[in-house]
């Protein structure tokens, strides 16, 4: 390693957290269980998920050749690994109300798994992209939306996911830049993203039943009204806001610092008193 690539530093920080999520209450979500549910079935990806980006980046590495690139790599890398432990954490609170997360994220492992047996490291890292960009502009919408955030009622729910909305968008352009280095390519890109984006809204779909049915919440058509009017109303629903930037993706020159958030993580890293 030369003297200006060890001088070089990522353009984001790695931040230590040790949460603890024991005394939440079980709907946390403004007393909610549909969305304190959703909130919980986003959860369950994260732990295994974020570890199939990590090693979907780690698999191409050697053939980055960009010393700020590599460096932010480790840092995505870092952090990525962070928001595993973190929402493996989650877990104390779900055990305490009696829901089995652990289920859930072995599905997604096993998912993954099965995924990775038929493609190339190519399309894992494609993969990676459009999960990344749905994870970034999902918390983009939570950290621009206080009307929504403010109805997490849990402080410790509230840090959390505050901070892991700030990281997300923090590295949201790293496997897409190596992507483009190691590989390139629309067709490819594109047409992972939307089959990508059949198999979340699947499994999500899927997920949130499972989750209200064990808990005796699948009739609760209060909930149910709440929480879908919160997701796919048609002015302000958190799902239906992400319409627009999903489509952006399959722009020719998208690219993921198109979506301009500086301004907003500086603002939240503030208001969280986060370093960095």
């Amino acid at each position: 390693m030369n003297a200006q690539t060890q001088a070089l530093r990522a353009n984001f920080p790695v931040r230590r957290m040790d949460f603890s999520f024991s005394e939440t209450p079980k709907y946390w979500w403004d007393g909610q269980p549909f969305m304190s549910h959703f909130m919980n079935n986003l959860s369950s990806l994260f732990p295994y998920g974020e570890k199939f980006f990590v090693d979907s980046v780690r698999a191409v590495r050697e053939q980055i050749r960009d010393p700020q690139l590599q460096k932010d790599v480790s840092a995505f890398i870092g952090q990525e690994a962070m928001h595993s432990k973190e929402h493996a954490a989650y877990n104390e609170y779900a055990e305490e109300h009696g829901i089995d997360l652990e289920r859930l994220e072995l599905r997604i492992k096993h998912l993954l798994g099965a995924i990775s047996k038929v493609t190339t490291k190519k399309h894992d890292l494609a993969i990676t992209c459009a999960l990344e960009h749905f994870t970034a502009t999902m918390a983009e919408r939570l950290l621009r939306r206080e009307d929504l955030s403010t109805q997490m009622k849990s402080p410790k729910m509230y840090k959390l996911w505050m901070w892991h909305a700030i990281e997300e968008n923090e590295h949201k352009a790293v496997a897409y830049d190596v992507y483009q280095q190691v590989y390139g390519g629309y067709f490819t890109r594109t047409a992972v993203m939307l089959l990508t984006t059949v198999i979340f809204l699947g499994v999500i779909g899927g997920f949130q039943i499972h989750l209200l049915r064990k808990d005796g919440q699948l009739f609760n058509w209060g909930s149910w009204k709440h929480g879908l009017v919160t997701l796919f109303g048609l002015r302000n629903g958190y799902f239906t806001q992400l319409v627009r930037p999903w489509l952006d993706y399959f722009r020719p020159g998208f690219h993921p610092l198109d979506h301009d958030t500086r301004a907003l993580e500086k603002h939240w890293k503030e208001q969280l008193d986060f370093a960095g």
